[in-house]
């Protein structure tokens, strides 16, 4: 499966970072956010530019870490990463004002770009076989959906229990020096030179045209590019609404707070099980037809969300806007590295996820309609709309090698 031992170790390494990386910062911020504001007196305003910060320099910096890695090499890449979100974590534990805060998450973003999905799901396509390619990417991408499960129960438990929010960050930063030591261990910088056998052998065998290495200005001449691009930030947009005002949601159409949590959680769950169920069901269906599953549940899980008076349809939303989010993830990563080759997907792939810059957006539309229309069911009826037209719009896409 692995070209070597060694491999397979950076395989694990990789994945516990993506799953500590998710978990301690976009699944956990807003978990000890409370006690952070009530310590340093911020509104939630202020406490807000926070994920602004965050979602921003992630987007901003997943170019960057394509660059980085071609300039700096494996193990180059991944010790700025792991510095700038060490950094970060440590300016979180020790902050007392705004300014230290914003700096902090925006270092946590830059961090979370270098050392997550852009780079690292090229390394592991240079270190498996490739007929195990697309299972092992999804394997990794559920380890970071695992996180988002467990990070907000970590965080709530450890808040919970009386201690201090400063030692949540702290044991974040000490874990990540571990695990970026860890990386520097099994790192090779010959494994971003390995090319396993025939790179498109893990398609069905309706997919396999022969793929050739597009360059980023290339695809971004593609119209496949734009429209995975754009399911990627649709995803994204809708995630980010969620976690923000669900809870708030729900509660407003008479659920109880507990039970609206407890759907964030299986949410989490949905998210995690579809990008290692993509990993699996790739090998038998197309990739895009895998995209056109996500966003078709995207659309039921936004329009089930603004409707959910009762537990059950607030289930239907957890399930499909979970699932949604999880396959969107996964089958774009794969379109991306099938459609335009493997050689420059980390510059593909970073580029694409300047779209998801645009999420940092959605929160505030969101609130903005909460506020002048009194509740959320519109906007999300808007977000699922949009989701079904996507979806639309992937029943046409085509292969770009395809003559």
């Amino acid at each position: 499966m692995f070209v070597s031992a060694r491999a397979a170790g950076l395989f694990l390494v990789l994945s516990l970072i993506f799953f500590h990386i998710t978990a301690s910062t976009f699944a956990s911020l807003g978990v000890v956010l409370p006690a952070m504001i009530a310590e340093l007196q911020w509104s939630w305003t202020e406490a807000g530019f926070g994920f602004t910060a965050l979602a921003l320099f992630t987007g901003l910096f997943s170019p960057v870490a394509a660059e980085s890695l071609k300039r700096l090499g494996l193990r180059g890449n991944y010790a700025a990463g792991g510095a700038a979100m060490t950094a970060g974590f440590a300016m979180l534990a020790a902050t007392h004002g705004l300014a230290a805060y914003l700096i902090a998450t925006s270092l946590l973003g830059a961090g979370f770009a270098l050392l997550a999905n852009v780079p690292s799901t090229f390394v592991i396509a240079q270190t498996v076989s490739a007929r195990r390619r697309n299972f092992m990417i999804g394997a990794y991408l559920a380890a970071g959906g695992a996180g988002g499960v467990a990070g907000p129960l970590i965080a709530h438990a450890l808040i919970e229990g009386g201690e201090d929010w400063r030692l949540y960050w702290r044991f974040a930063m000490a874990l990540m020096l571990a695990l970026a030591a860890a990386l520097l261990i099994f790192a090779d910088s010959r494994f971003l030179k390995s090319t396993p056998e025939d790179a498109n052998a893990s398609a069905p065998e309706a997919d396999k045209v022969a793929p050739r290495e597009w360059t980023l200005k290339e695809a971004l001449r593609s119209p496949a590019f734009y429209l995975i691009g754009g399911a990627l930030m649709a995803a994204y947009f809708c995630s980010v609404s969620v976690s923000s005002w669900a809870v708030t949601h729900l509660t407003g159409l008479g659920l109880s707070a507990g039970f609206a949590s407890a759907m964030l959680s299986l949410h989490a769950a949905s998210n995690a099980f579809a990008r290692a169920a993509g990993g699996v069901a790739v090998k038998s269906f197309r990739a895009r037809y895998l995209l056109i599953a996500g966003l078709a549940a995207e659309a039921m899980g936004m329009l089930a969300l603004s409707f959910a008076t009762t537990p059950a349809i607030a289930v239907v939303f957890a399930l499909f806007e979970g699932f949604a989010f999880g396959m969107i993830l996964f089958a774009t990563t794969v379109l991306a590295i099938e459609y335009f080759g493997l050689k420059n997907s980390p510059a593909i792939l970073g580029a694409m996820n300047l779209f998801a810059t645009v999420a940092m957006l959605g929160p505030t539309l969101t609130g903005l309609t909460g506020d002048l229309l009194g509740g959320f069911s519109p906007i999300f009826i808007v977000y699922g709309l949009g989701a079904a037209v996507l979806g639309a719009a992937a029943l046409f896409i085509h292969n770009p090698n395809e003559a």
